[in-house]
């Protein structure tokens, strides 16, 4: 230990010194404004004494649209402003198409194969997603699953509601919701049965959990990413928890892919008997027989991993938010269950062919990611030096986008922090192109916003058509009051579902 100890000093002595070269270095270029750091740490400091949100507000009140941080031995650009990314989007589309590829995220996605750097590898996959995973062609074949699981949905909170069972944990039946449509695109079987986990089912719970925990979004900060000296410490610490799960997601994932192998890769996934889709697991393993050595096992692990926790974490959040939205706007609640029941009648329940009918639900689904806390994208990295407004950017340099800034500009938006789906009816392009950023910017955009779009507004469009929401509660808390201009999470959010008389006769027949 005591080695060890020794080597890290002089890895910090050494760091110092190539700290304070650089900065000579690069000190006649005109970098953008950045608060006063300290060696080594940089800004980390600055960041962990407030809020990151309340932070970034801070010091773009105080250096403007675009000011640089230093984080440890990486230096972060931010960018705050529609104005700011329209300067640095689509001009350095291509030198921004990078992610950072921090070390101790190598393991766990997968050798970096879906956040690999930009180029032919990249853009393979790319291709694959968007044509084989997300294309109108893909989306249609896929509608009855996300049919399907609704009315399951719909059914069960329904039976429930006579069994004396009306308060509803809506975050666990929305990621039981939304892990059983990955899994049937993924793999082609449900992995959760509604009823026993609406029955208080430790076991199922504990499934939920577990599953919950294996394919959640990396939100952790791995200090020896930003202070390379103190790799070897964090190894031992959250690094390593993180791989015990890493290793459980991984043995999920394998036996997923030999199931489907020992099927020869030829099963369909059947939906009331009827054939859709082949599964994204037999796809890639099809396509694996003549590009062996581009699908790999872990280019397939990466692809199922990045659909469960993509199609699955932000999406369930969301939905978490329209729910407690509509409960504090009774209104907006009046004018979708409107919308439906002009659109789809009362003889039949909502399906995916009809979202399209359906503007204003979908506003509402548009507003509350506007609105909902976080709407700060991934990081993405520089490949090579840039200017962006009238700053010179060096070449391996983060940049972080505020979107939850842009998001609440009064120069953008009229009442930015009030919640009003109307506004997504109106057309106002002409106040540029970058003024709802919650799916991405650019070549790194998220592929997946149709796919997300279709199953938050199936699922939060039926609960709407088919029941009352009477009541929400926090813990022991009494009644929900919604406060969505702060930044905290929602927690254990209680719905009571009551079917709704019109819609009795429809319901009972699933």
């Amino acid at each position: 230990m005591d080695a060890l100890n020794y080597l890290g000093l002089l890895v910090s002595i050494l760091l110092i010194i190539i700290y304070k070269l650089n900065s000579r270095r690069i000190q006649h270029k005109n970098l953008p404004p950045s608060p006063p750091s300290v060696p080594i740490i940089g800004h980390f400091h600055l960041l962990i004494k407030t809020p990151i949100h309340q932070a970034l507000t801070n010091f773009s009140n105080e250096y403007g649209p675009i000011f640089l941080l230093r984080l440890g031995s990486r230096p972060t650009l931010v960018l705050s402003s529609r104005t700011a990314i329209e300067q640095c989007f689509p001009k350095n589309d291509i030198i921004f198409s990078n992610r950072p590829l921090l070390p101790s995220r190598k393991k766990l996605e997968y050798n970096h194969t879906i956040t690999a750097p930009y180029g032919d590898h990249w853009r393979m996959w790319r291709r694959f997603s968007v044509i084989e995973i997300f294309s109108e062609r893909r989306l249609q074949m896929s509608s009855e699953i996300r049919n399907e699981e609704t009315r399951f949905m719909v059914k069960h909170l329904y039976k429930n509601s006579f069994k004396g069972v009306t308060k509803v944990d809506v975050k666990t039946l929305f990621h039981l919701l939304a892990f059983n449509m990955a899994m049937k695109m993924v793999a082609g079987k449900r992995y959760f049965e509604y009823e026993e986990l609406l029955e208080d089912s430790e076991t199922t719970k504990g499934k939920l959990d577990d599953l919950v925990e294996m394919f959640s979004p990396l939100l952790t900060v791995s200090l020896g990413d930003y202070f390379p000296f103190l790799r070897w410490l964090t190894y031992y610490g959250e690094e390593r928890r993180l791989l015990k799960i890493h290793k459980r997601k991984n043995e999920f994932m394998q036996a997923l892919i030999d199931n489907a192998h020992d099927q020869n890769t030829s099963s369909s996934t059947s939906v009331n008997g009827q054939k859709t889709s082949q599964t994204i697991i037999d796809v890639m393993l099809k396509l694996r027989e003549t590009e062996p050595e581009i699908y790999t096992d872990d280019l397939i692990k990466g692809t199922i991993q990045l659909m469960l926790i993509a199609g699955t974490h932000s999406t369930v959040t969301t939905m978490e938010w329209v729910v407690s939205r509509l409960l504090s706007h009774p209104d907006v609640f009046q004018n979708a269950r409107d919308e439906i029941d002009n659109q789809v009648r009362s003889s039949r329940l909502i399906n995916d062919t009809d979202l399209a009918k359906l503007p204003y639900l979908n506003c509402i689904i548009s507003e509350t990611a506007r609105l909902s806390p976080g709407g700060i994208l991934e990081m993405r990295e520089s490949s090579e030096d840039c200017t962006v407004g009238e700053y010179h950017i060096p070449r391996g340099t983060q940049l972080l986008v505020d979107g939850r800034h842009v998001h609440r500009d009064p120069g953008l938006w009229t009442e930015p922090d009030r919640f009003k789906p109307e506004r997504f009816l109106e057309s106002e392009e002409e106040k540029g192109m970058f003024k709802s950023i919650t799916f991405g910017i650019g070549r790194r955009k998220c592929p997946g916003v149709g796919l997300a779009m279709r199953i938050m507004a199936l699922s939060i469009g039926s609960l709407i058509q088919c029941f009352d929401l009477e009541e929400a509660r926090y813990e022991s808390q009494g009644p929900l009051k919604t406060n969505m201009n702060k930044p905290e999470k929602i927690r254990s959010l209680e719905i009571v579902f009551r079917p709704r008389e019109a819609l009795n006769e429809v319901i009972a027949q699933l």
